[in-house]
């Protein structure tokens, strides 16, 4: 379900995220702001993006599913306090 807001203002489409218009900068009105909210609420959404607009088969995304890797978050922090911990090494030396 993909859904396009137009600015009052310019009419240019408005973004899917934030609350001013790119075009021309104006902030959106109340009604919009609380139908934009509503959208990010629900979490079934399309983002429009360049990709999906020159393809002609269309994407299909599933945003509901959130993928998440902690192993590859620790492992990085880990690997950052090494080479930290190295170089801190390396000075006193």
């Amino acid at each position: 379900m993909v859904i396009t807001m137009y600015c009052k203002r310019c009419g240019a489409a408005l973004p899917s995220e934030g609350y001013i218009c790119k075009s021309c900068g104006a902030m959106m009105s109340e009604e919009q702001i609380k139908s934009q909210k509503e959208l990010m609420n629900d979490n079934k959404f399309e983002v429009n993006l360049m990709s999906d607009k020159y393809n002609p088969g269309g994407i299909n995304r599933d945003y509901t599913v959130r993928k998440e890797n902690k192993f590859l978050g620790i492992l990085l922090v880990v690997l950052i306090i090494i080479v930290i911990i190295i170089i801190a090494i390396l000075k006193v030396m």
